[in-house]
This record gives C-alpha cells, sequence and structure tokens, in this order.
C-alpha cells in the first residue's frame, strides 16, 4: 500500500509544518496540499525546505480536484470527526490519499472527490493532526 496526505484549506505555517512532520515521519514520501493561502502561502518555502531535509516531496494545488487528477489514489480517505456518517481507516491494496482539512473542520459534501470515504482513525474529536497520525500508525504500523 502507497499512503499520500493531502492536506486542504491550511492557512496556519506551523500547522502544515506539523503535518508534513507527521506524515513524513511516518515514511510518507508524499504530501500534497489543496488550497493553500494566509500566513501558510507566505511559508511554503520553509515547507519545501523541510521535505527536503526529511527526504520528502510536497505538490501544491488549487483544488482537491487537481489533487485526485495528479495522485490517482484507489482510495480517498477523508479524515473528519468520528460521528454515525464516516466508518474507521482501514487498511486497503493500492494507492490511498489520507486527505484532512487544515482548519479541523468537517468536510462538505461539494469539497470532496467523488468516491471519497468520510473515516476517522480513533473514534473520538482529536483534531486534523490526531486522526493523521493515528490513521498512519494504524496503516503503517500495524
Amino acid at each position: 500500500m502507497e499512503v499520500v496526505v493531502g492536506v486542504y484549506n491550511i492557512n496556519s505555517a506551523s500547522k502544515m509544518l506539523e503535518f508534513a512532520k507527521i506524515a513524513y515521519g511516518f515514511g510518507v514520501k508524499r504530501l500534497v496540499l489543496a488550497k493553500v493561502f494566509g500566513a501558510a502561502a507566505q511559508q511554503i518555502g520553509d515547507l519545501f525546505k523541510l521535505a527536503f531535509k526529511m527526504g520528502g516531496e510536497v505538490l501544491v494545488f488549487n483544488d482537491i480536484g487537481d489533487v485526485v487528477e495528479v495522485v490517482k489514489p484507489d482510495v480517498v480517505f477523508a479524515l473528519t470527526r468520528p460521528d454515525k456518517d464516516t466508518r474507521p481507516v482501514e487498511k486497503v491494496e493500492g494507492r490511498v490519499l489520507l486527505l484532512v482539512h487544515g482548519a479541523d473542520l468537517s468536510f462538505s459534501p461539494r469539497e470532496l472527490p467523488p468516491g471519497a470515504v468520510l473515516s476517522h482513525a480513533v473514534n473520538r474529536d482529536i483534531g486534523s493532526l490526531g486522526q493523521l497520525a493515528v490513521a498512519l500508525y494504524k496503516l503503517l504500523s500495524l
């Protein structure tokens, strides 16, 4: 299984770097960002520097549709708060796009690519960074 981490709608530079540290720390090679603005956009150079140091790569796009077009995932898990419409992240075959919301919000239906699975890694509201870390642990460490 190949895992790609995608971050959507991010404006915090420090949070953007934390997403990258978590992804690269678990051995994920590719981090993709869609809809980067504000302080995160102004500090994007720091992200590229971190990626270079940690042996990863960064791709930046305008929207999620572009991410799916380029990455070509077999499965898209959109990590969000656990509720009745989400299901736990599970190991699958092929290329997986783990998509997280950079503003700790739930994804609206129009933001998600077709076929995306609303998912959670742990049955608690621990924020996007926490959901990503636990999901990567479940998918890559067990």
